[in-house]
């Protein structure tokens, strides 16, 4: 009864998992990551930064209007002359003089600068948005490798439980031979030994996978103690053509549309530095209102209001040639940019060819893995068997018993290797979002 239990579990191996611990899965990992990822939240603090500098005022369309007051006391020990031909000495005389304005300055033509400006800082917020998705993808990228990290790991240590229970089977099934004298105790020594090597694998295996998890969750901004089980399904699609992926990435990559709005933003650069070619029309209008008071002189006091208005037209003729040099920056700059693009085609296609490569050949050595596995299982339970009736050797059950955890573990690097080549695929081609 005990041996057909025990072939049971073997055949059967499936992680085990606490119930009283949370599921939680990939998509709601993503969720989670996506509200509360430090470095997600910083990008959409720039996203917002960026948001409020779009305005008419910041591109120069609204007027600029002053308001200026003062009020000065002046003491003065002279001799004032009366128009009366009198003489009048008053040492300490005080002026007092008041003076208020509101000045309004609102530019009519600046050779377009104020419409330049409100396109290119609309280019900088959808330039925010990108970064942002930009973050988001890196993110999401990131948990989809830790998440089938733990996968992995989680079985691995399942894989280590079920070598400690075949160990302490083999320890009773000796311990039950040395009592009738059809083993010896250096047979049940051995024995001992090579499961407190397993149990040891096993608890090391659980400081990793205890690890990840704190990690995983660090990066899903949340206690670092919350214990959670993952859904342990590799899910991996086959389907992917390599031409179809390759114009998606041209159109949804995210560093290539980065590097297209940033040639944008260059054009818009090339507009403002041929700026200072055009004159500048400036519409100015004030009030003023000034008042002195003097203790000696000719008035008593002085008080004026008023209203001027205008316009005032500036251009610069010469500036040692600066305007000039600033255009051809501007322009070496815009060929640079556009440089950048065919660069980064360049190393998404090379990127993408890699990934899809190494995708259909980790899906190869996949379904080669989940053979071995299946072949180390059967040979595994025909060992034990032959084990029992004394036809094969202590070592040699071992070594069969090696083989299939290492079968195992090569499993599940398999299907780790795998989905991590699907990720780089998505990723590159900008649809890991989706």
């Amino acid at each position: 009864m005990k041996q057909t239990i025990f072939l049971l579990l073997l055949i059967s191996f499936t992680p085990v998992l606490l119930t009283a611990q949370q599921k939680l899965t990939l998509n709601d990992a993503i969720t989670i990551a996506l509200e509360n990822n430090y470095d997600i939240k910083m990008a959409k603090s720039d996203l917002e930064l960026a948001g409020n500098s779009v305005s008419l005022g910041s591109a120069g369309f609204l007027p600029k209007v002053d308001l200026a007051a003062s009020q000065t006391k002046t003491t003065t020990s002279t001799q004032q002359e009366y128009s009366s031909g009198a003489y009048v000495d008053k040492p300490g005389a005080k002026t007092t003089s008041t003076s208020a304005s509101v000045a309004l300055t609102w530019t009519l033509f600046d050779g377009m600068k104020m419409f330049t400006t409100y396109s290119r800082l609309k280019g900088y917020r959808e330039l925010g948005e990108m970064k942002l998705r930009a973050q988001m993808e890196n993110s999401i990228s990131q948990i989809i490798e830790s998440y089938y990290d733990i996968v992995r790991q989680g079985f691995t240590l399942n894989a280590a439980k079920e070598s400690v229970k075949i160990s302490e089977e083999r320890v009773k099934l000796i311990e039950d031979k040395v009592e009738i004298g059809s083993a010896s105790r250096f047979d049940l020594l051995r024995a001992k030994t090579d499961l407190n090597a397993d149990k040891s694998t096993m608890l090391s295996q659980e400081v990793i996978l205890n690890n990840l998890k704190v990690t995983f969750n660090n990066l899903l901004a949340r206690n670092a103690a919350s214990d959670f089980e993952v859904d342990e399904n590799f899910r991996i699609s086959e389907g992917y053509v390599y031409d179809e992926l390759k114009e998606t990435a041209f159109k949804n990559n995210i560093d290539l549309l980065q590097s297209e709005k940033n040639k944008s933003l260059s054009q818009f650069d090339v507009s403002l530095a041929k700026v200072d070619y055009f004159p500048k029309l400036n519409l100015t209008s004030a009030f003023t209102y000034s008042n002195a008071e003097y203790e000696v002189g000719i008035y008593k006091k002085n008080t004026s209001t008023g209203i001027s208005y205008g316009l005032s037209l500036s251009w610069n003729l010469f500036n040692g040639f600066t305007t000039q040099r600033d255009y051809e920056n501007a322009l070496i700059t815009l060929d640079k940019n556009e440089l950048k693009i065919q660069s980064v085609k360049a190393s998404i296609e090379t990127n993408l060819l890699i990934a899809y490569k190494n995708f259909l050949k980790n899906i190869e050595i996949l379904k080669l893995e989940e053979e071995n596995v299946s072949v180390a299982k059967e040979n595994l339970e025909l060992a034990m068997e032959q084990w029992k009736i004394g036809t094969l050797s202590e070592i040699d059950f071992r070594d069969v018993q090696k083989n299939y955890l290492t079968a195992q573990s090569r499993l599940y690097t398999a299907y780790y290797s795998a989905k991590m080549s699907e990720k780089d695929l998505l990723q590159q081609s900008g649809i890991i979002m989706r």
